[in-house]
């Protein structure tokens, strides 16, 4: 998760770069939107550097598919690895837009309190934190589950550790299951560097991903450089 402290309204040209800066530079081309949602584009990143741990030289050059979301000020980024956002953001966005963005810090540990909530929107499905006490002999600590912060584990153990990241997902209302058979609880996994990983394979999978990202945003768990004080992306 990205942001531009300028409140700037982004538009598919102010991240596409059709052609290289240089010769055998990186280009970003915009594909179209997808999922049927105008702000969500697909892109294609084309670049002689493998990003997907392929061997060095294997080709002369890699394509890989990145999906851009376009909000006033803030941009959300993913790829199939992290390696070929950090890439993009380096060797593209960081040359067309100015003031540079920023990685959107998150405070995973109000997000967490705020979900052990029974009335909260949204609940924690898994939790990943370093111990925090002065035994030597426990380093850190990972929670997974349908509802990890309804667990006696976590209520008597979570104040030893602090929390970097969090799984978010859907809350269950007066015991109705949203969820088809064999679907994962889990809509999305957000670390406290804005960091972002989810199972993405269809429209409302983009749909929650979004819900989530407002959540956070219209409560302001996030630093307060971010433009946009209470809008959602």
């Amino acid at each position: 998760m990205l942001a531009n402290q300028t409140g700037q309204d982004f538009a598919p040209d102010d991240i596409e770069l059709k052609e290289a800066v240089v010769a055998g530079g990186p280009r970003l081309t915009y594909r179209d939107h997808t999922y049927g949602i105008t702000r969500w584009g697909e892109y294609v990143l084309q670049t002689t550097v493998p990003l997907a741990d392929e061997p060095e030289g294997e080709k002369s050059h890699y394509s890989y598919q990145l999906y851009v979301i376009r909000g006033r000020a803030k941009l959300i980024m993913l790829a199939s690895r992290r390696r070929i956002v950090d890439y993009a953001l380096a060797q593209i966005m960081d040359r067309k837009i100015y003031p540079n963005l920023r990685k959107i810090s998150v405070y995973i540990e109000r997000v967490i309190e705020h979900c052990t909530q029974a009335e909260a929107e949204f609940l924690i499905t898994s939790l990943h934190g370093r111990f925090a006490g002065s035994a030597k002999n426990v380093r850190s600590m990972s929670l997974y589950g349908d509802d990890v912060t309804n667990s006696p584990i976590y209520r008597d153990n979570h104040h030893y550790f602090n929390f970097h990241s969090c799984g978010i997902g859907r809350r269950l209302f007066d015991g109705i299951p949203r969820l088809r058979p064999n679907e994962e609880g889990e809509i999305v996994r957000v670390s406290h560097d804005g960091f972002i990983n989810l199972n993405l394979s269809r429209r409302s999978h983009a749909q929650e991903l979004i819900r989530v990202v407002d959540f956070i945003v219209r409560n302001r768990w996030v630093e307060d450089w971010v433009p946009g004080k209470g809008e959602p992306l």
